[in-house]
């Protein structure tokens, strides 16, 4: 076991952690050239974060095409054989099937506590739930009409659809082909049961999950990585097998590593020039404090803001090198073209030839 406050065991430079951090995230240039399946990678980040924007394609699909994922299979990706389902994990997010028990604690706080801003009516609830559970699979439209306009739309039948996804007693393990989420009860989706994990192990082990998918990391990293409550004593769930403390030169604090993945860097070959881009919604980059401190970079969205107000361009996406974040492209797809609103690289990289690279990529993602 391993005990956040105790002396680090390793002392290591930043270049490292920041290896240790890539790797973890099956973002090291070995790992996307070997074209790893959607199933791969759900098996090391565990949670990708589902958004609807598409100046390029939906981000959890470039966080797939990011990891060296056949853009052919990105199709299957809300299909009910993938094997993956939807749920709050850091926002809402898509998850593996085998990870529904671990999240047990969540669902169970929910449903004592609440969820901000949801106004739920109880007998509007159970209706929709009884009727799915005799009827089969719905999206919310078939159980009743919605009002209102963009992220305004809404009714008490949403409302009751949101909420019992968040408890648990409806899942959404698809979409159709308007991207409408398809509401089924858990036993219809097939998912493992829940009760075979208590509220308390089920959190160790989503823990446990968030330090394998980090690598490396602080406290508030972990914290962060699946939207973990205030009240929850992570601290003391980070007694992990596996984990080491680890001082990395220049960097303040004590950080957690998973020695096996410091042991992998000794085998993979890092100096390749090998480029990806990665949405801004990326696990890897979506903790700002760590994404300034581990690699140096401190990149907002501005796609929220109104267009006088954005100081780079509406969707920035991180330029990954190797192990470094080199820079950032604003792209957006028209007509099934890529075109560069802005670019930005650091010193000693050619933004002329990074141009190049970045939209023969970005254009074989979306052609």
């Amino acid at each position: 076991m391993v005990n956040p406050d105790s002396e680090p065991r390793y002392r290591i430079d930043i270049a490292t952690a920041r290896k240790i951090a890539v790797t973890a995230q099956m973002l090291a240039p070995e790992v996307r050239s070997a074209e790893p399946s959607i199933a791969d990678v759900f098996q090391r980040p565990g949670c990708v974060q589902i958004d609807s924007l598409q100046a390029v394609r939906r981000s959890q699909e470039l966080v797939l095409l990011a990891r060296g994922v056949d853009k052919q299979s990105l199709p299957l990706l809300h299909e009910s054989s993938t094997g993956l389902f939807e749920t709050w994990g850091h926002a809402h997010s898509l998850m593996p099937r085998l990870i529904w028990p671990l999240l047990h604690w969540r669902r169970r706080r929910i449903k004592e506590h609440g969820l901000s801003g949801l106004q739920v009516d109880d007998d509007v609830a159970r209706a929709v739930l009884e009727r799915i559970r005799e009827n089969g699979p719905m999206v919310h439209s078939q159980l009743g009409r919605a009002v209102g306009q963009g992220w305004e739309r809404s009714s008490p039948v949403k409302t009751a659809c949101e909420w019992l996804l968040s408890i648990g007693e409806l899942a959404v393990i698809s979409r159709d082909e308007k991207w409408q989420r398809i509401y089924c009860t858990p036993e219809q989706a097939g998912l493992p049961d829940v009760e075979l994990l208590d509220a308390d192990t089920s959190l160790n082990k989503t823990v446990a999950l968030a330090l394998r998918a980090l690598g490396i990391a602080r406290l508030d990293d972990v914290v962060d990585y699946f939207r973990f409550p205030k009240s929850a004593n992570i601290r003391e769930h980070c007694f992990a097998d596996g984990y080491v403390a680890v001082e990395v030169r220049g960097l303040a604090g004590t950080w957690l590593a998973h020695e096996a993945l410091m042991e992998e860097l000794h085998n993979a070959r890092w100096e390749t020039g090998s480029m990806t881009l990665l949405s801004p919604f990326d696990s890897l980059i979506w903790t700002r404090s760590r994404q300034r401190e581990l690699f140096g970079k401190d990149y907002r969205l501005e796609a929220y803001k109104p267009a006088h107000k954005r100081e780079f361009g509406y969707f920035g996406m991180p330029i990954l090198c190797d192990e470094q974040i080199i820079g950032r492209v604003a792209a957006r797809v028209k007509d099934g073209h890529v075109g560069i609103e802005n670019l930005e690289v650091d010193e000693g990289f050619s933004p002329e030839s990074i141009r190049s690279e970045i939209t023969t990529l970005l254009e074989s993602w979306v052609s």
